[in-house]
């Protein structure tokens, strides 16, 4: 009986091949956070045109999120994420002729690929539980997140390895290694497990109709939390991330020291992921959520009530914490709720839609807010953002708990 409860609880092989895509994926975006702004100030015809590049990638995340939603509807997870990786390769190409000709449009037009390649993607934790059903999906979801944690090491060593290699551009070798991760990821598509391309419609009556009640009930309002829980989470950890790194320039902290305390953070956002699986199944989605609102709290207290540097790099450490708890939390939660729903797919895009306009305005907002409120101040509007997450929740969890109905 324990050999055949541990094969329950097991992830399943495939979802390895689902982390290594992950990695590749967020390898990827780390290496774009390290140049996109540095060769756009090389290359941009105006100086504060410099982060523009970077602007377009969120800007394409966000509107190729959903429609990419729809054509895995009706191609499947493969073919989204082929699309995905063919936009990689292309990114990697214009990009590396964009430093190559000096040329800023086919710099935009690179990172406008590399959103979409993003946005394609961002799916890879709801595909690996396509199939799964129960504790197991909490596990899976968390297990695939895990993968930022080699990009965040490999990444920023990818970067400066290639920043500067005699006979090639500075900063050309950065952008073509995208080829080169796209080809792997190809490689890797591959051998993800066939799908079951059956519509909901065509199962048996009574699990679409089981699946429509649970959401049309308690589910559907702590759906919509669940969603605004974790799209807040993107934009303020991008909010307060971003500014961190402006705070620490205008206190003049050395670059190494500040590449070091983003880097903790980066370590911080994706290795309690091979835990927060067993966090979930042990105490709920929501009681691992709430953590993640709580430890955000902590976070911006700590950059309230001191700025040195040595409270940012805690702060930022806590921030990578609070981040992993509240999406690996819902990212579960949102997984186990559409299970077996027929419009699963679309959900799934219209929740990444919300996260990416507030990952969006959180990469843009830091320097405006910097300059109208202050260091302090973000933090303080951020604990008001946070402040009132925790109390809807608390609101529909009591309202569930007197309806009876369980948390999943």
């Amino acid at each position: 009986m324990k050999g055949a409860a541990m094969q329950v609880t097991a992830i399943p092989k495939y979802i390895y091949l689902y982390f290594l895509c992950q990695s590749i994926n967020l390898t990827a975006a780390v290496i774009s956070v390290a140049v996109a702004a540095v060769v756009g100030n090389l290359i941009a015809p105006n100086e504060s045109w410099a982060t523009l590049p970077y602007g377009m990638q969120f800007l394409f995340i966000l509107l190729a999120t959903y429609p990419v939603s729809i054509l895995m509807e009706k191609k499947g997870r493969k073919f989204g994420f082929v699309v995905g990786a063919i936009g990689l390769a292309g990114a990697g190409i214009s990009g590396y002729l964009a430093v190559l000709q000096n040329s800023f449009w086919l710099l935009l037009l690179a990172h406008s690929l590399l959103g979409c390649f993003v946005a394609c993607a961002n799916y890879y934790r709801f595909a690996a539980v396509d199939n799964l059903t129960g504790k197991v999906k909490s596990k899976a979801v968390s297990f695939v997140i895990a993968g930022g944690l080699v990009a965040g090491i490999i990444g920023p060593f990818i970067s400066s390895s290639l920043r500067d290699i005699e006979g090639f551009p500075l900063f050309s070798l950065c952008y073509g290694v995208l080829i080169l991760l796209a080809l792997l990821n190809l490689l890797l598509i591959q051998f993800l497990p066939k799908e079951t391309l059956i519509k909901a419609h065509k199962k048996q009556g009574v699990d679409v109709v089981n699946a429509r009640r649970r959401l049309s009930e308690s589910a559907s309002p702590m759906l919509l939390f669940t969603i605004v829980s974790v799209a807040l989470s993107f934009g303020i950890m991008n909010l307060v991330m971003v500014q961190s790194s402006l705070k620490m320039h205008h206190m003049h902290v050395m670059f190494d020291h500040s590449a070091m305390a983003i880097q903790w953070h980066v370590i911080a956002m994706f290795a309690p992921s091979f835990v927060s699986g067993y966090l979930i199944t042990k105490f709920g989605h929501q009681k691992v959520i709430g953590t993640g609102l709580l430890l955000f709290l902590v976070t911006f207290l700590v950059n309230v009530l001191d700025d040195s540097y040595s409270s940012i790099v805690v702060s930022l450490i806590f921030l990578g914490l609070a981040w992993n708890l509240a999406y690996v939390g819902g990212s579960a939660y949102i997984a186990v709720l559409l299970e077996g729903n027929e419009d699963a797919k679309r959900l799934q895009g219209a929740g990444d839609t919300g996260i990416a306009i507030l990952a969006m305005l959180g990469a843009m907002l830091p320097a405006v807010l910097m300059s109208l409120i202050g260091w302090q101040g973000t933090n303080l509007f951020a604990i008001g953002l946070v402040v009132s997450c925790l109390v809807a929740q608390l609101f529909l969890l009591g309202r569930n708990q007197r309806k009876s109905q369980g948390e999943y």
